[in-house]
């Protein structure tokens, strides 16, 4: 869950999504679902309100089950 208060950048937001549209690509075809995609962003968001920026790591992120970045 992202912290209450947190504010993304236009810049951000859009390597976000672009680090979220990378990890789908990742996954097998049937588990590319809305709510697949709505838990890879979520974990997004929580390592990117930590402050983390590095597009690998973010797409690390949200690909594991566990996020102790």
């Amino acid at each position: 869950m992202v912290a209450r208060g947190t504010v993304f950048q236009p810049h951000e937001i859009k390597l976000m999504r672009s680090v979220l549209d990378d990890a789908a690509v990742l996954l097998p075809e049937a588990e590319r679902t809305s709510a697949m995609k709505a838990k890879l962003a979520s974990r997004i968001l929580a390592v990117a309100a930590k402050g983390e920026r590095d597009p690998n790591k973010l797409r690390i992120a949200a690909l594991l089950e566990e996020m102790d970045l």
